[in-house]
């Protein structure tokens, strides 16, 4: 799944719109979203976000499953805010949970994760972290195909049919993954320095889109939620 998202991220509509506003666009609006307690709010920024998801014609299957996926473990992990907030206050997480799937998901499936790398790579303080990341984008893509194999294999024989049969066979999946990443990585390693590694990672200059009026729209919807906080009723 991992390396279908990236490649849908290279093909879709708005790839080459400059990713500073797709940030603005969707990692604020979470961070503000957490101090939301009104489930309405909420409720509308997931419907907007399922708007824009549609606008963009992102795949509504990869949307539906990053989602729910978020949603079932923030109802799993919030289990016991039921006994000590109560059910509406454990909905509302819920809630921000989806919003956040559909937010990320949005990013993830718009925004090439090499144009995050290279205008976060500009920052001095940050080039360091994004070599680390470009390193293990490689390492990572390995190990889901690896994963993929190992699962398809598994389950072609019968080993997700029960409940136990699921618990011994995700242990194993595990357990494998852990000693094949120590491997991989030495090869990885090696594989870099043999290629004359100097210490930084290049990265290809790219020409975004940037559209002042579109940021403005954008930094106003960031403003209204702000705003919103503080119980400011808009016409």
């Amino acid at each position: 799944m991992l390396k279908l998202i990236m490649a849908l991220s290279k093909r879709n509509r708005i790839s080459n719109v400059h990713p500073i506003e797709k940030v603005f666009l969707t990692i604020v609006p979470i961070i503000i979203m957490g101090f939301v307690n009104n489930p309405i709010i909420i409720i509308i920024n997931i419907g907007l976000f399922i708007l824009l998801h549609g606008v963009v014609k992102n795949n509504p299957n990869i949307v539906i499953k990053f989602a729910l996926r978020i949603a079932a473990f923030a109802a799993f992990s919030s289990i016991t805010f039921v006994f000590d907030y109560g059910i509406s206050y454990t909905l509302t997480i819920i809630l921000k949970s989806i919003f956040s799937g559909l937010s990320l998901c949005f990013l993830s499936l718009t925004t090439p994760i090499d144009q995050l790398l290279y205008i976060c790579s500009k920052n001095d303080y940050l080039r360091d972290i994004c070599d680390i990341a470009k390193s293990m984008e490689r390492f990572l893509m390995v190990m889901d195909e690896e994963y993929n194999i190992m699962y398809n294999a598994m389950k072609s024989r019968g080993g997700f049919d029960s409940f136990s049969a699921k618990v011994n066979s995700t242990g194993k999946i595990a357990a494998l993954l852990f000693v094949n990443t120590m491997e991989r990585w030495k090869s990885i390693k090696d594989g870099i320095n043999s290629r004359c590694y100097k210490g930084y990672m290049p990265y290809l200059g790219e020409d975004f889109e940037f559209s002042r009026r579109r940021f403005l729209i954008i930094l106003l919807y960031n403003t209204i939620l702000i705003l919103s906080l503080f119980g400011v009723e808009f016409l």
